[in-house]
């Protein structure tokens, strides 16, 4: 992802990338993670976050791929909170979030583990 890319999907976000996320999409590419777990490339973010109204429905969130199975990963917007969470694409409030991690970092580098 190149660096006009990120400041346009800053731009749209409203919002910095977290460092340890922008590392990812500098570094990585859309594909399976594990078993189920779909990550999304940098041309897919504002498309899936659009379709599933995740800037109104989760303000602060970020959705950054899908578990195969109907329920949505998400991550903070804020750099302090680096945790993993799922949530079902029907109900995309913060009340309805499920921790997966603490750490999307160590989370990644475990190939994307659900419990």
């Amino acid at each position: 992802m190149n660096g006009q890319a990120i400041d346009a999907l800053e731009r749209w976000l409203g919002a910095p990338l977290p460092a340890h996320y922008l590392r990812f999409l500098q570094d990585g590419q859309e594909g399976m993670r594990g078993e189920q777990v779909l990550l999304y490339g940098a041309e897919s973010l504002m498309e899936r976050n659009e379709t599933y109204d995740t800037q109104q429905s989760c303000p602060g969130y970020l959705t950054i791929g899908d578990d195969s199975g109907g329920r949505a990963v998400m991550l903070a917007l804020d750099g302090s909170d680096r945790a993993v969470y799922l949530v079902g694409h029907g109900s995309m409030q913060r009340d309805d979030f499920e921790w997966a991690a603490d750490d999307f970092a160590a989370w990644l580098a475990a190939d994307c583990p659900l419990a």
